[in-house]
């Protein structure tokens, strides 16, 4: 993506730091180091993901997608006389080069670390490193849905129903993306719309769900909804979109992917000379659509 950001935290973290947060200090601090909520990882739980840059040469892969053969007919004297024409599969091609680097980088100085033992400053951080990256690959999956998805809004959608998902659902249906009892394609929406879907009286809760549906369940999944898997996440707000998405496990094959050239590597450093180390979490992937068909956009006018 040519507008890709890398998420970047790159400050000391010094003693001072500590004392500062506390107004005055040093204090006893509490036992538990409280860390605000993280949204779900909805993104990332439906697309495939791709392996075959890694240990390989080169940074760039080609998804190929090819299109149906048809059939015809003619008569005995046409078949004769002219043959039978041969006809040549479609191709079609996604391609993806990993030129970028997502990372969260910190410094922990050693007089910190020494005037507050207690605290794993060292997990703390890495814990929280290795969220914000994937945070970050999730938010460039949404951002490949909104570019390379087919919109399906079937007219004005101020707020998201029961019949806006069945009819989006028909139209992808006439490019045949046929949603059955083995192919369930997920709903994506912001918080608020769930909450909306949530008081309708045809929404399914997901605590209501069999043992089987249970052990199918994916981070951010709250229930069934117009014959979808429910899936909400805050990346939504304010958006105007919701998506459904057919899962990178049905008979068709995954409509999105991540191409993996490395997967999460943590490596450290110490600086002698300004007696801090240098810690750093990296991923190199990139997200593509390679089915547009199969990942639909409703536009709602008036997004909760």
């Amino acid at each position: 993506m040519a507008n890709e950001k890398l998420l970047t935290i790159e400050e000391t973290l010094q003693a001072s730091d500590v004392t500062t947060a506390l107004t005055t200090g040093p204090y006893l601090i509490y036992s538990q180091m409280f860390e605000a909520p993280r949204r779900p990882l909805v993104f990332l739980a439906v697309v495939g993901e791709d392996n075959s840059l890694i240990g390989n040469d080169g940074t760039t892969i080609k998804f190929m997608t090819m299109g149906h053969l048809s059939a015809s007919e003619q008569d005995e004297a046409y078949i004769v006389g002219t043959g039978m024409g041969a006809a040549d599969k479609s191709l079609s091609s996604a391609l993806v080069t990993i030129d970028k680097v997502i990372y969260s980088a910190v410094e922990l100085s050693d007089i910190l670390m020494e005037d507050y033992p207690k605290v794993d400053w060292v997990q703390k951080n890495l814990g929280n490193m290795g969220a914000a990256v994937l945070e970050k690959l999730d938010a460039n999956v949404k951002d490949v849905l909104v570019a390379g998805g087919t919109d399906v809004t079937v007219g004005s959608v101020s707020a998201l129903g029961y019949g806006n998902v069945v009819d989006s659902l028909a139209l992808m249906e006439n490019s045949n993306w046929t949603a059955d009892d083995a192919t369930v394609p997920f709903l994506i929406v912001s918080p608020d719309c769930a909450g909306a879907l949530m008081k309708d009286t045809l929404f399914v809760d997901a605590r209501r769900y069999t043992a089987y549906e249970v052990s199918k369940m994916v981070e951010g999944e709250i229930g069934m909804f117009a014959g979808c898997r429910v899936l909400k996440s805050s990346l939504l707000n304010g958006t105007g979109y919701a998506f459904i998405v057919f899962p990178p496990e049905s008979k068709y094959g995954p409509v999105a992917l991540i191409a993996w050239k490395r997967k999460m590597t943590v490596k450290n450093e110490y600086f002698t000379k300004n007696a801090y180390t240098y810690y750093t979490t990296t991923i190199r992937a990139k997200a593509v659509v390679t089915q547009a068909g199969g990942v639909g956009k409703i536009l709602i006018s008036s997004s909760p």
